[in-house]
């Protein structure tokens, strides 16, 4: 005869009535407790359940003042079960307590549990037919391939999944990504139950826990009272993505604000097209996201995100969206040498060289007139170009006079002094820019025009004053290029 020794293991679960049961019961620890137990439940049997992985044999309870109270059992049992503890049946719990959860709110369901490799208590599952909608509660490990194959599964016939984790980990994280915020469960021990608790982990928001039956089941999902106090878009989740390194430039396409279908969800943030430049690499046309509290940036310029650019890709790879917090508008030399922007054609201006009045030696008033004005004419017989111009520019005649300061002051910028050579290049960078955005139909850069015109203006007075020269004669540069005119509207400088 083979004697088989008592069983000595500590089984703290069982479920009650028979083996085939998924109703759990933990048996209370302290001699006090169980004995209250014993008298509110004199005809409980307990089990060591098939759902629990047990053998399916009938358990004692055993009652010590000594040590903690446990089920154990009858003698000459063999059993291989190797979940014993305090959680060993908290699957079963979970499902009780959904299932409790479905009959308060008048909801039709269907709850099971899942044995993934390591056991009957690796998960519960909840799908809801009316709304479509399935809640999975995760006790065991799980990578991301596993869990991406599983939730790719749900989607094919459920509108949404809610995933609930015993464990923080990486995963947790990835749903805190995805969608703002993640679900958790825990159970603590109440007597002979174990009560359930969800948790809601949210950015800015510490994890908070509430009981299973105070949550909700909606079509929206499992809704806990923090979720609806954080008021968190269950419906929009994060796209992925990555950091650009070294920052990129763009330039807007004219007319490419995107109002119609986005590659991918941006929130109420702008969406426009552009041609998108990250730092050595070719140009590429994209969609870019801006801030909604910042204004539309215009064709017609370009522009550099210094920092903080991501691409942002829609699961699958359907789309993506280069995104951007901040960004400056380069100046007109700066956006000619990224090869996406150049002014606007400047009419061609004829200087004419004409000898320096000898010392003494002053002209007649109607030789200077006509001979100060010769440039300015040439230049005010270039037309003002037709189209969006013209029809965005209130005042017309700025356009041309600020084209025809330009063709004068370029030829002068090599030869001027550092001082007005940088007041120069300024004041023709900056016509140049007003210049493009009123081509590209900029209505509020019109009302611009008279500034830009008197800076030129300015600018064309310095560099005159600069090289010595008069409305009565002209010099060529330092660099020996190119004759300039003096316009006769000038005022002269003062004398140094």
């Amino acid at each position: 005869m083979t004697f088989i020794p008592l069983d000595h293991r500590r089984v703290q679960t069982a479920v009650i009535g028979d083996k085939y049961s998924s109703d759990p019961v933990i048996l209370p620890m302290d001699h006090h407790e169980l004995d209250r137990w014993r008298k509110l439940h004199p005809d409980h049997t307990y089990w060591c359940g098939i759902q629990l992985g047990g053998c399916g044999g009938e358990l004692s309870d055993r009652r010590y003042t000594d040590k903690v109270c446990h089920f154990a059992h009858h003698p000459n049992a063999v059993c291989h079960r190797t979940a014993n503890g305090e959680s060993s049946a908290d699957h079963l719990f979970i499902k009780r307590g959904v299932e409790r959860l479905l009959r308060r709110q008048g909801l039709r369901g269907k709850v099971s549990t899942r044995d993934l490799g390591t056991g009957p208590g690796d998960a519960v599952d909840l799908f809801v037919p009316a709304t479509r909608r399935r809640v999975r509660f995760q006790l065991g490990a799980l990578d991301y391939f596993a869990w991406r194959h599983t939730d790719d599964e749900f989607a094919e016939d459920a509108d949404g999944v809610d995933w609930v984790f015993a464990q923080h980990g990486p995963l947790t994280h990835e749903l805190l990504c995805r969608q703002g915020f993640s679900l958790r469960v825990r159970l603590a021990t109440h007597g002979g139950e174990r009560r359930v608790h969800i948790g809601v982990s949210a950015h800015g928001h510490p994890l908070h826990w509430t009981p299973l039956e105070e949550c909700t089941l909606t079509p929206m999902g499992l809704l806990t009272p923090p979720l609806e106090t954080i008021h968190l878009s269950r419906a929009r989740p994060q796209p992925a993505g990555f950091p650009v390194q070294g920052g990129l430039i763009f330039a807007p396409v004219p007319g490419g604000q995107v109002t119609e279908e986005a590659p991918l969800e941006v929130g109420d943030r702008h969406l426009i097209v552009a041609y998108v430049k990250p730092v050595d690499s070719p140009v590429v046309r994209a969609h870019v996201s801006l801030p909604a509290d910042s204004e539309v940036p215009p064709a017609g310029h370009v522009y550099r995100v210094p920092e903080g650019a991501r691409v942002l890709v829609a699961d699958g790879g359907s789309g993506w969206v280069v995104t951007a917090e901040r960004y400056l508008c380069l100046n007109a030399n700066e956006a000619q040498r990224t090869g996406l922007w150049s002014p606007s054609p400047v009419p061609a201006v004829t200087c004419e060289r004409t000898p320096i009045p000898r010392a003494g030696h002053v002209g007649t008033a109607e030789g200077r007139s006509a001979k100060s004005q010769q440039p300015t004419a040439q230049a005010e017989t270039a037309a003002v170009p037709e189209g969006p111009l013209s029809s965005a520019n209130r005042r017309p005649e700025n356009a041309e006079r600020a084209r025809d300061l330009i063709s004068q002051l370029r030829p002068l910028e090599g030869a001027l002094g550092e001082a007005a050579g940088k007041q120069v290049t300024r004041a023709i960078n900056g016509a140049e820019l007003w210049l493009a955005a009123v081509t590209n139909n900029h209505g509020g850069a019109a009302n611009e025009g008279g500034r830009h015109v008197r800076q030129l203006e300015l600018a064309l007075r310095a560099a005159r004053h600069n090289l010595k020269l008069d409305e009565h004669s002209t010099r060529s540069g330092t660099a020996g290029q190119a004759q300039w005119a003096a316009p006769a509207n000038l005022p002269e400088p003062d004398a140094p």
